[in-house]
């Protein structure tokens, strides 16, 4: 897609809606209706949609999300690599999700970057602050803790934390600790 026609259908029409609905509130009902007026700009995008405020977008073009999808306040997300948010996921706030990191030459930072996509699993859970790098799949059922760094792949309905993540516990064979 040339960047003209990128500006003047997605990222323009899609700051002016997140301008408009600055002033509401993170409530229930607001959430719902900035999730109806970002919908057009997406990939593809679900019912029942919900977003917050100050949540910065890259490439919505490249983004596909499900049903009953949650994006809290202040989220960053990136999907000049594809990112596929898939049904029943929620995002806390401050999250980070990256499709591409900038590559060494010459022992150095270019400006040049790679892209990988990236998929969050049905049904998981980012703990507020956490950061998803290129290339990774969150499986479904996960729940990844506040403030982790996630760098690669773990199995289904695993809980993760730390940086960089590691695994905790499978959440269905310790369901009864969970409160």
């Amino acid at each position: 897609m040339n960047k003209k026609r990128l500006f003047f259908r997605y990222i323009l029409p899609m700051h002016i809606v997140q301008l408009i609905t600055a002033v509401l509130p993170n409530t229930d009902i607001t959430t719902k209706i900035r999730g109806k007026m970002m919908r057009p700009f997406f990939k593809s995008c679900g019912t029942n949609f919900r977003i917050g405020m100050r949540v910065v977008i890259n490439r919505p073009d490249l983004i596909s999300i499900g049903d009953d999808v949650y994006i809290a306040h202040q989220c960053y997300l990136n999907g000049t690599g594809g990112l596929t948010i898939e049904d029943g996921v929620s995002i806390g706030p401050m999250c980070v999700i990256v499709t591409s990191k900038h590559v060494y030459q010459n022992g150095a930072v270019s400006m040049k970057s790679e892209a990988k996509s990236v998929v969050i699993g049905k049904g998981a859970w980012l703990a507020s602050h956490a950061v998803i790098n290129a290339g990774v799949t969150v499986s479904a059922g996960t729940t990844v803790g506040a403030n982790a760094v996630v760098t690669k792949n773990f199995e289904q309905d695993a809980i993760i934390g730390g940086v960089p993540a590691k695994f905790i516990r499978n959440q269905k064979e310790h369901a009864h600790d969970i409160h």
